[in-house]
């Protein structure tokens, strides 16, 4: 297990670096950046527009498994 705190990818904003997203894959190859909070929270955007510089929700820990 890492211990590394994960670094965000500029592109994407805090959502490379958070526990909270899941990157899918669309069949053309695309990735979308998921907000599993959304899920319990309808505060939090599903998709959100990326980059995200800021987020109340955000906790460290990458990407979990899409």
């Amino acid at each position: 297990m890492s211990t590394e705190t994960p670094v965000p990818i500029p592109e994407v904003g805090l959502c490379s670096a958070c526990t909270f997203a899941v990157v899918q894959r669309s069949a053309k190859g695309a990735n979308f950046w998921r907000c599993r909070r959304s899920d319990d929270d309808a505060d939090f955007l599903r998709y959100p527009p990326l980059p995200v510089r800021r987020c109340r929700g955000f906790e460290s820990g990458g990407p979990g498994p899409g």
